[in-house]
Protein backbone atom coordinates (compact mmCIF):
# COMPACT_ATOMS: atom_id res chain seq x y z
CA UNK A 1 0.00 0.00 0.00
CA UNK A 2 1.48 3.33 -1.04
CA UNK A 3 2.15 6.21 1.29
CA UNK A 4 -0.43 8.43 -0.43
CA UNK A 5 -3.18 5.81 -0.27
CA UNK A 6 -2.55 5.18 3.43
CA UNK A 7 -2.81 8.89 4.20
CA UNK A 8 -6.07 9.18 2.26
CA UNK A 9 -7.60 6.16 3.99
CA UNK A 10 -6.68 7.58 7.41
CA UNK A 11 -8.34 10.89 6.51
CA UNK A 12 -11.80 9.38 5.90
CA UNK A 13 -12.49 8.16 9.48
CA UNK A 14 -10.88 11.34 10.79
CA UNK A 15 -13.40 13.45 8.86
CA UNK A 16 -16.26 11.33 10.20
CA UNK A 17 -14.96 11.68 13.77
CA UNK A 18 -14.65 15.46 13.41
CA UNK A 19 -18.18 15.74 12.05
CA UNK A 20 -19.51 13.66 14.97
CA UNK A 21 -17.70 15.81 17.56
CA UNK A 22 -18.84 19.09 15.97
CA UNK A 23 -22.44 17.90 15.68
CA UNK A 24 -22.45 16.67 19.28
CA UNK A 25 -20.96 19.86 20.73
CA UNK A 26 -23.39 22.14 18.92
CA UNK A 27 -26.29 19.84 19.81
CA UNK A 28 -25.31 20.07 23.49
CA UNK A 29 -25.59 23.87 23.54
CA UNK A 30 -28.29 25.11 25.94
CA UNK A 31 -31.65 26.17 24.58
CA UNK A 32 -34.20 24.74 22.18
CA UNK A 33 -33.88 25.82 18.53
CA UNK A 34 -37.65 25.53 18.11
CA UNK A 35 -38.34 27.89 21.00
CA UNK A 36 -35.71 30.34 19.71
CA UNK A 37 -37.28 30.17 16.25
CA UNK A 38 -40.70 31.32 17.49
CA UNK A 39 -39.34 33.57 20.24
CA UNK A 40 -42.11 34.92 22.53
CA UNK A 41 -44.92 34.02 20.14
CA UNK A 42 -44.46 30.27 20.39
CA UNK A 43 -47.31 27.90 21.13
CA UNK A 44 -46.87 24.20 21.90
CA UNK A 45 -48.53 23.01 18.68
CA UNK A 46 -46.41 25.23 16.44
CA UNK A 47 -43.20 24.27 18.25
CA UNK A 48 -44.04 20.56 18.01
CA UNK A 49 -44.82 20.81 14.30
CA UNK A 50 -41.65 22.74 13.61
CA UNK A 51 -39.52 20.22 15.47
CA UNK A 52 -41.08 17.36 13.54
CA UNK A 53 -40.55 19.19 10.23
CA UNK A 54 -36.83 19.60 10.92
CA UNK A 55 -36.36 16.11 12.37
CA UNK A 56 -35.29 17.35 15.81
CA UNK A 57 -37.28 14.64 17.59
CA UNK A 58 -35.21 11.86 16.02
CA UNK A 59 -32.37 10.19 17.98
CA UNK A 60 -28.98 11.89 17.88
CA UNK A 61 -27.22 9.28 15.72
CA UNK A 62 -30.09 9.31 13.21
CA UNK A 63 -29.85 13.11 12.86
CA UNK A 64 -26.06 12.96 12.56
CA UNK A 65 -26.19 10.23 9.91
CA UNK A 66 -28.81 12.11 7.92
CA UNK A 67 -26.75 15.30 8.11
CA UNK A 68 -23.48 13.64 7.04
CA UNK A 69 -25.27 11.84 4.20
CA UNK A 70 -26.71 15.11 2.92
CA UNK A 71 -23.33 16.86 3.09
CA UNK A 72 -21.45 14.06 1.32
CA UNK A 73 -23.96 13.30 -1.42
CA UNK A 74 -25.54 16.71 -2.14
CA UNK A 75 -23.41 19.32 -0.31
CA UNK A 76 -26.59 19.93 1.70
CA UNK A 77 -25.89 21.59 5.05
CA UNK A 78 -29.57 22.07 5.81
CA UNK A 79 -31.52 25.31 5.93
CA UNK A 80 -31.03 28.24 8.25
CA UNK A 81 -33.45 28.30 11.16
CA UNK A 82 -33.58 32.10 11.02
CA UNK A 83 -34.48 32.72 7.35
CA UNK A 84 -34.92 29.20 5.85
CA UNK A 85 -32.19 29.77 3.25
CA UNK A 86 -29.93 26.84 2.22
CA UNK A 87 -26.79 27.06 4.35
CA UNK A 88 -24.66 25.31 1.73
CA UNK A 89 -25.09 28.16 -0.77
CA UNK A 90 -24.03 30.78 1.77
CA UNK A 91 -21.09 28.65 2.93
CA UNK A 92 -19.87 28.08 -0.61
CA UNK A 93 -19.96 31.79 -1.44
CA UNK A 94 -18.37 32.87 1.84
CA UNK A 95 -15.72 30.14 1.70
CA UNK A 96 -14.50 31.38 -1.66
CA UNK A 97 -14.09 34.92 -0.29
CA UNK A 98 -12.18 33.65 2.75
CA UNK A 99 -10.12 31.27 0.60
CA UNK A 100 -9.05 34.11 -1.68
CA UNK A 101 -8.07 36.27 1.29
CA UNK A 102 -6.23 33.36 2.91
CA UNK A 103 -4.31 32.47 -0.26
CA UNK A 104 -3.18 36.09 -0.71
CA UNK A 105 -2.11 36.32 2.93
CA UNK A 106 -0.27 32.99 2.76
CA UNK A 107 1.45 33.99 -0.49
CA UNK A 108 2.75 37.15 1.18
CA UNK A 109 3.79 35.20 4.26
CA UNK A 110 5.66 32.51 2.31
CA UNK A 111 7.47 34.90 -0.05
CA UNK A 112 8.61 37.30 2.69
CA UNK A 113 9.06 34.71 5.44
CA UNK A 114 11.04 32.29 3.30
CA UNK A 115 13.24 35.03 1.85
CA UNK A 116 13.98 36.67 5.19
CA UNK A 117 14.54 33.30 6.88
CA UNK A 118 17.06 32.21 4.22
CA UNK A 119 18.97 35.49 4.48
CA UNK A 120 19.00 35.28 8.28
CA UNK A 121 20.40 31.75 8.17
CA UNK A 122 22.91 32.52 5.43
CA UNK A 123 24.26 35.58 7.29
CA UNK A 124 23.85 34.90 11.02
CA UNK A 125 24.40 37.78 13.45
CA UNK A 126 24.32 40.24 10.57
CA UNK A 127 21.97 43.10 9.77
CA UNK A 128 19.78 40.68 7.80
CA UNK A 129 19.56 38.37 10.80
CA UNK A 130 18.66 41.13 13.26
CA UNK A 131 16.07 42.58 10.87
CA UNK A 132 14.55 39.12 10.38
CA UNK A 133 14.31 38.50 14.13
CA UNK A 134 12.72 41.92 14.61
CA UNK A 135 10.18 41.18 11.88
CA UNK A 136 9.32 37.81 13.40
CA UNK A 137 8.97 39.24 16.90
CA UNK A 138 6.79 42.10 15.72
CA UNK A 139 4.59 39.83 13.60
CA UNK A 140 3.88 37.47 16.48
CA UNK A 141 3.44 40.20 19.12
CA UNK A 142 1.11 42.66 17.35
CA UNK A 143 -2.62 41.83 17.66
CA UNK A 144 -4.30 41.48 14.27
CA UNK A 145 -7.19 43.83 15.07
CA UNK A 146 -4.80 46.60 16.21
CA UNK A 147 -2.48 46.04 13.26
CA UNK A 148 -5.41 46.11 10.84
CA UNK A 149 -6.59 49.48 12.11
CA UNK A 150 -3.01 50.81 12.11
CA UNK A 151 -2.46 49.72 8.50
CA UNK A 152 -5.76 51.26 7.48
CA UNK A 153 -4.88 54.63 8.99
CA UNK A 154 -1.25 54.56 7.84
CA UNK A 155 -1.91 53.53 4.25
CA UNK A 156 -5.08 55.51 3.54
CA UNK A 157 -4.61 58.71 5.54
CA UNK A 158 -0.83 59.14 5.50
CA UNK A 159 0.31 57.39 2.31
CA UNK A 160 -2.80 57.99 0.24
CA UNK A 161 -3.33 54.35 -0.71
CA UNK A 162 -6.61 54.12 -2.68
CA UNK A 163 -8.15 51.42 -0.49
CA UNK A 164 -11.82 50.48 -0.62
CA UNK A 165 -13.41 48.30 2.02
CA UNK A 166 -15.49 45.26 1.26
CA UNK A 167 -15.37 43.06 -1.82
CA UNK A 168 -16.36 44.22 -5.28
CA UNK A 169 -18.79 41.98 -7.15
CA UNK A 170 -17.62 40.58 -10.48
CA UNK A 171 -20.52 39.36 -12.65
CA UNK A 172 -19.65 36.76 -15.21
CA UNK A 173 -16.91 35.10 -13.17
CA UNK A 174 -17.05 31.30 -12.99
CA UNK A 175 -15.67 31.18 -9.44
CA UNK A 176 -15.67 33.40 -6.38
CA UNK A 177 -11.89 33.80 -6.56
CA UNK A 178 -12.21 37.13 -8.35
CA UNK A 179 -8.59 38.23 -8.00
CA UNK A 180 -7.02 35.07 -9.41
CA UNK A 181 -9.66 34.51 -12.08
CA UNK A 182 -9.45 38.10 -13.35
CA UNK A 183 -5.66 37.72 -13.58
CA UNK A 184 -6.02 34.42 -15.42
CA UNK A 185 -8.52 35.89 -17.88
CA UNK A 186 -6.50 39.04 -18.43
CA UNK A 187 -9.11 41.49 -17.04
CA UNK A 188 -6.59 44.09 -15.89
CA UNK A 189 -9.03 46.70 -14.56
CA UNK A 190 -10.97 44.12 -12.52
CA UNK A 191 -7.74 42.61 -11.22
CA UNK A 192 -6.45 46.00 -10.05
CA UNK A 193 -9.78 46.77 -8.37
CA UNK A 194 -9.76 43.45 -6.52
CA UNK A 195 -6.10 43.88 -5.60
CA UNK A 196 -6.81 47.33 -4.17
CA UNK A 197 -9.52 45.88 -1.94
CA UNK A 198 -7.68 42.75 -0.77
CA UNK A 199 -4.15 44.06 -0.24
CA UNK A 200 -4.58 45.60 3.23
CA UNK A 201 -6.62 42.77 4.81
CA UNK A 202 -4.21 40.20 3.31
CA UNK A 203 -1.22 42.14 4.65
CA UNK A 204 -2.74 42.35 8.14
CA UNK A 205 -3.65 38.65 8.11
CA UNK A 206 -0.21 37.57 6.87
CA UNK A 207 1.85 38.98 9.74
CA UNK A 208 1.58 36.04 12.16
CA UNK A 209 2.26 33.25 9.60
CA UNK A 210 5.01 35.42 8.10
CA UNK A 211 6.72 35.57 11.48
CA UNK A 212 6.29 31.84 12.11
CA UNK A 213 7.62 30.86 8.67
CA UNK A 214 10.59 33.24 9.08
CA UNK A 215 11.62 31.69 12.39
CA UNK A 216 11.07 28.11 11.21
CA UNK A 217 13.05 28.71 7.99
CA UNK A 218 15.93 30.25 9.89
CA UNK A 219 16.05 27.43 12.46
CA UNK A 220 15.77 24.65 9.87
CA UNK A 221 18.39 26.21 7.60
CA UNK A 222 20.88 26.74 10.44
CA UNK A 223 20.42 23.13 11.48
CA UNK A 224 21.18 21.89 7.94
CA UNK A 225 24.05 24.29 7.16
CA UNK A 226 26.26 22.70 9.81
CA UNK A 227 25.80 19.12 8.60
CA UNK A 228 28.50 17.12 6.83
CA UNK A 229 26.98 17.19 3.34
CA UNK A 230 26.85 21.00 3.33
CA UNK A 231 30.41 21.30 4.62
CA UNK A 232 31.59 18.76 2.01
CA UNK A 233 29.81 20.62 -0.79
CA UNK A 234 31.55 23.85 0.23
CA UNK A 235 34.89 22.02 0.46
CA UNK A 236 34.47 20.77 -3.11
CA UNK A 237 34.34 24.36 -4.30
CA UNK A 238 30.59 24.87 -4.81
CA UNK A 239 29.45 28.45 -4.41
CA UNK A 240 27.77 29.32 -1.14
CA UNK A 241 24.58 30.40 -2.90
CA UNK A 242 24.31 27.05 -4.72
CA UNK A 243 24.90 25.06 -1.56
CA UNK A 244 22.23 26.99 0.33
CA UNK A 245 19.54 27.11 -2.33
CA UNK A 246 19.98 23.67 -3.93
CA UNK A 247 21.12 21.44 -1.08
CA UNK A 248 20.41 23.01 2.30
CA UNK A 249 17.03 24.54 1.45
CA UNK A 250 15.65 21.30 0.00
CA UNK A 251 16.52 19.33 3.12
CA UNK A 252 15.02 22.06 5.31
CA UNK A 253 11.74 22.13 3.39
CA UNK A 254 9.93 19.40 5.35
CA UNK A 255 9.51 21.36 8.64
CA UNK A 256 8.90 24.54 6.62
CA UNK A 257 6.19 22.81 4.57
CA UNK A 258 4.60 21.42 7.73
CA UNK A 259 4.37 24.80 9.44
CA UNK A 260 3.10 26.43 6.24
CA UNK A 261 0.27 23.92 5.96
CA UNK A 262 -0.68 24.46 9.59
CA UNK A 263 -0.62 28.22 9.10
CA UNK A 264 -2.98 27.91 6.12
CA UNK A 265 -5.52 26.09 8.25
CA UNK A 266 -5.10 28.60 11.05
CA UNK A 267 -5.62 31.51 8.65
CA UNK A 268 -8.74 29.93 7.21
CA UNK A 269 -10.44 29.63 10.57
CA UNK A 270 -8.93 32.69 12.25
CA UNK A 271 -9.73 35.47 9.79
CA UNK A 272 -12.77 36.66 11.78
CA UNK A 273 -11.17 39.83 13.17
CA UNK A 274 -9.58 40.76 9.86
CA UNK A 275 -12.84 40.20 7.98
CA UNK A 276 -14.72 42.30 10.52
CA UNK A 277 -12.28 45.23 10.43
CA UNK A 278 -12.11 45.38 6.63
CA UNK A 279 -15.77 44.43 5.99
CA UNK A 280 -14.71 41.33 4.09
CA UNK A 281 -17.71 38.99 3.51
CA UNK A 282 -15.93 35.79 4.43
CA UNK A 283 -16.65 32.57 6.27
CA UNK A 284 -15.45 33.72 9.69
CA UNK A 285 -17.74 36.74 9.87
CA UNK A 286 -20.61 34.59 8.57
CA UNK A 287 -20.19 32.02 11.35
CA UNK A 288 -20.03 34.71 14.04
CA UNK A 289 -22.83 36.94 12.80
CA UNK A 290 -25.27 34.37 11.41
CA UNK A 291 -24.37 31.39 13.57
CA UNK A 292 -23.18 32.47 17.01
CA UNK A 293 -24.97 35.79 17.49
CA UNK A 294 -28.21 34.62 15.87
CA UNK A 295 -28.13 31.17 17.55
CA UNK A 296 -28.61 29.52 14.15
CA UNK A 297 -27.55 25.90 14.66
CA UNK A 298 -27.27 24.76 10.99
CA UNK A 299 -25.05 27.76 10.19
CA UNK A 300 -22.86 27.06 13.21
CA UNK A 301 -22.51 23.33 12.50
CA UNK A 302 -21.94 23.82 8.78
CA UNK A 303 -19.40 26.61 9.19
CA UNK A 304 -17.32 24.85 11.84
CA UNK A 305 -17.45 21.55 9.97
CA UNK A 306 -16.38 23.20 6.71
CA UNK A 307 -13.41 24.94 8.36
CA UNK A 308 -12.34 21.73 10.12
CA UNK A 309 -12.67 19.69 6.91
CA UNK A 310 -10.64 22.21 4.92
CA UNK A 311 -7.95 22.19 7.61
CA UNK A 312 -7.74 18.38 7.45
CA UNK A 313 -7.60 18.33 3.65
CA UNK A 314 -4.86 20.97 3.61
CA UNK A 315 -2.78 18.86 5.98
CA UNK A 316 -3.45 15.82 3.80
CA UNK A 317 -2.09 17.76 0.84
CA UNK A 318 0.99 18.67 2.89
CA UNK A 319 1.53 15.01 3.79
CA UNK A 320 1.30 14.03 0.12
CA UNK A 321 3.74 16.80 -0.75
CA UNK A 322 6.30 15.22 1.59
CA UNK A 323 6.78 12.32 -0.83
CA UNK A 324 7.72 14.79 -3.57
CA UNK A 325 10.17 16.72 -1.38
CA UNK A 326 11.77 13.70 0.29
CA UNK A 327 11.69 10.40 -1.70
CA UNK A 328 12.36 8.47 1.52
CA UNK A 329 8.78 9.22 2.62
CA UNK A 330 7.42 7.05 -0.22
CA UNK A 331 8.86 3.98 1.52
CA UNK A 332 7.66 4.99 4.99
Amino acid sequence: MTYALRRILVTIPLLLAVSLVVFALVDALPGDPAVRRFDLHANPEAVKAWRAEHGLDDPFLVRWGRYVGGVVTRFDFGKSYAHSHPVGEDLGRRLQATLELTLCALLLAVVVGLGVGILSAAYPRSLFDYAGNLLALGGISLPVFWLGLLLWILCTDLLGFPYRSGRAEAPGMATGLYLFESLFRGHVSLFLEQLRRIFLPALALSTIPMAVITRMTRAAMLDEIGKDYAVTARAKGLRRRRVILKHVLRNALIPITTITGLQFGTLLGGAVLTETIFSWPGLGSYIVEEGVLANDTPVLVGGILLVATTFILVNLAVDLLYSRIDPRMRRA
